[in-house]
Formats: structure tokens, sequence, C-alpha cells
């Protein structure tokens, strides 16, 4: 019984905090920094190259056509490398065509330099979100994989409050300077993870954190042949909804704050720092909810919030509509990739984990790859983002009646 460990479980379970928090590292470098300072980046990049909003959303694609690619090559590379080799190779990725993207002004260039920067974010976020069944027993799974989130929310706070206040150096506008840095902070986290990421808890005498699951209360993993495939469906079109509609938010909205809205540089970095912040909290919060609420409810609400938040710019124009959609957001930004990965562990197996969530996250990935394009071209036609806001709301309510309909995971006996 959890009740009855003795000083010394307890202390060999604590380690399983510090790998979260070196995948937290690794996730800020790979998504705070190499995916979502894009949005904060791109008005910038935009009016330096000479980018039309189409040209945006097909750079953002390249992006994501980038982490799909990872997403297929990690079930090939993760048994042989597993996980912390692969981490580290995956930053080195992102570190070099991070740097490499600051000496290049070309589209052609940008692009296939920012699809190798999506490669190495999926070589950094599965493997580190999957290792996390490894390292938590469920009590505590949808907790951890919210720290490691958390990562992606100091890169958008770095990106908000620094970006603005870069000027031209060397012959390199603010964005190239910004990429650098970046390259540099992620070369960084390479030695850390280096030094403290571990595979699984068995390799250094170390036992997963949280309550010892109970055969009369644990969740079982599905068995059944159908069974496994229709939850393993309606994971994953919920994940692609949300791949889709918050990618969407997340490529436009700074530009949407500059040309929709009229803020200044200034203004739009400050509201895009105070939804890193709270993002920060929204992967701990959602998996703190759905350890105790349960999976499907953590999910439904999350939708909830986020479709609430595409509304409220999808219907409005007002700024104050403006701040609470970003309020919103933030809270509930990181939920859906956390209790997806804390679903995978419960539901499959802790050591089915990394191959279902990759199948999950190429769904994911696909959604991520379409939405930003279809979201530019809609602006490009209309004149504005409102539309693909409007659109997003939508989507949310169809993820919400999916979940809703999902069938619990059996419970042993």
């Amino acid at each position: 019984m959890s009740q009855n460990r003795t000083p010394q479980t307890r202390a060999q379970r604590n380690y399983a905090w510090t790998v979260a928090l070196a995948g937290a590292v690794a996730v800020f470098c790979a998504l705070g920094l190499g995916r979502f300072a894009f949005g904060m980046l791109l008005p910038s990049m935009s009016q330096t190259l000479g980018l039309s909003y189409s040209q945006a959303g097909l750079l953002g694609f390249a992006n994501m056509a980038g982490y799909l690619i990872g997403v297929l090559l990690i079930p090939l590379v993760l048994p042989r490398l597993r996980a912390r080799a692969t981490i580290v190779a995956s930053l080195g990725l992102i570190a070099g065509s991070m740097a490499g993207m600051a000496f290049t002004g070309s589209f052609a260039v940008l692009c296939a330099l920012y699809t190798l920067t999506g490669i190495g974010s999926a070589g950094v976020v599965l493997p580190s979100m999957s290792s996390m069944s490894q390292w938590f027993y469920p009590s505590h799974r949808g907790l951890a994989a919210g720290i490691v989130m958390a990562g992606s929310g100091f890169g958008i706070i770095l990106s908000g409050f620094i970006l603005p206040q870069l000027s031209p150096q060397f012959g390199l506008v603010p964005w190239q300077i910004a990429w650098l840095i970046f390259a540099a902070i992620t070369a960084l986290a390479i030695g850390l993870c280096l030094a403290l990421f571990r595979n699984r808890p068995s390799e250094i005498g170390k036992l997963p954190a949280g309550r010892t699951p109970e055969k009369t209360t644990a969740s079982a993993p599905v068995q059944a042949p159908r069974a496994k495939l229709r939850l393993l469906a309606q994971l994953g079109l919920a994940y692609g909804i949300y791949g889709a509609t918050y990618m969407i938010y997340v490529t436009f909205i700074v530009t949407s704050m500059v040309d929709a809205y009229g803020m200044t540089k200034n203004a739009s970095g400050n509201l895009w720092a105070w939804f890193g912040l709270l993002s920060v909290f929204s992967g701990i919060l959602f998996g703190w909810i759905s350890d105790r609420l349960g999976r499907r409810a953590g999910m439904a609400v999350a939708f909830g919030v986020l479709g609430t938040a595409y509304m409220l710019v999808g219907f409005g124009s007002a700024p104050g509509l403006l701040y609470v959609s970003v309020t919103l957001f933030g809270l509930a930004a990181w939920s859906i990739p956390v209790i997806i990965a804390a679903s995978a562990g419960d539901y499959f197996g802790p050591t089915s984990a990394a191959n279902v969530f990759a199948v999950l996250t190429i769904v994911f990935s696909a959604g991520q790859g379409i939405g930003p394009v279809v979201a530019g071209f809609l602006a490009e036609k209309i004149g504005d983002f409102q539309v693909p806001y409007a659109l997003s709301g939508g989507l949310a309510v169809l993820a919400i009646v999916l979940i809703v309909s999902m069938r619990p995971p059996a419970v042993s006996e």
C-alpha cells in the first residue's frame, strides 16, 4: 500500500521528477523556441522577407511536415537509440537548423531548415512525453506530462518579452538574432539532458513515482483488438482537431493583434508573454484534473475552454474579447497533449505508450500542417482570420461530442 512506503522508497521515486524537469527543458527548446516563438517572429519575418499570408502559412506547414516526418521515424529510431540519445540528437538537429535560419533570406531555404526543426521537435517531444509512462504510475502520470509540457510556455514568455527588445546588430535583423539566441540556448539544453535524463527507472535502480496501482482500482489496458482500434481512432481524431485548431491560433494570433486590432509590437509581445505565462500551468492544471476526474472528463473540459477562446476572436472584434480569448487559450493551451500522453499509457500500457503516442501524433501532425495552410488561404481571400478562428471553435465542439461518446477504459478485477 502507498501509505506504508518507507522513506527510502520515497527517495528512490523522487528522481522521476528530475527526469520530468529535464524533459521540460528539452520541450522548452523543441516547442517553446522551435515552434511557438515563430508566431512572435512571423510579423518581423514577413516584413523583412515580404511574405504573404499564404507564404507564412506554408512556412508553418513546413515545420509541421517535418514534425510528421519525425513522428514517422520515431518508432524506428527509438528502440535503437532509446529516449535519452534520441532527445539529445534531436536537440542537436534543432540547434543547427535554427542557426542556419539566422543566415538565410531565401524562402525555400527557410522552409527546408524549418522542416528540419520540425523533425527535431518530434524527436524531443515524443520520447520526453512517453517516458513519463515509464517513470510515473497512473496516479501522477497526467501531472508529470503537464510538467514536461510546461517547458513550451517558458519559450513563449521568453519570446514575448525579449524579441520586441532586439535591435539590428552586425548586419542581422532582430528575427535573425533571435534564431541565433535560440540555437545557443538549445545547445546548452543538450548538456543538461545528457546529465539528468534517464530512459527508465530500472536502469538506475529507481522506482516509478506515484501510488502503486491496486488491482481493484487500476485502469486495465484495453485488450480487444476492435476496442483498441476504435479507441485509437477516437483519440486520434480528437488530437487531430486539437492540432489543427491550436496551430491556427498560435501561428496567426500575433499577426491578428497587429493587423486586426492595431496593437504595437511591444503591446502584442506583452500579451503573447501573458499567454506564455498562463500556458506554463495549463498542462499541469489539466494533467492534475485528468488524474482526478478521468482522461475523458479532462479532455472535454479542455476543449470547452479552447473552443470558447477561438469563438471569442472568431465572432467578436472588441479588444476586451481578445484579452479574454488569450487568457482562456493560455489556461488550456497544452492540456490535450498532456492528457493524450497519459491516456496512451493508461489505456494501452506503459510498454506500448511510445508507439501509441507516435500513432496518435501522426494524426495530430497532419492537423497541425493542414490548419495553418487552410487558415492562411482563407485569410488571403477574406482579409482577416475571423473565419478560421470561428471554424476552429466549431471543431472544438465536435471534439467534445467525440470524447463524450468514448467508452471509459475497462477496470481490472
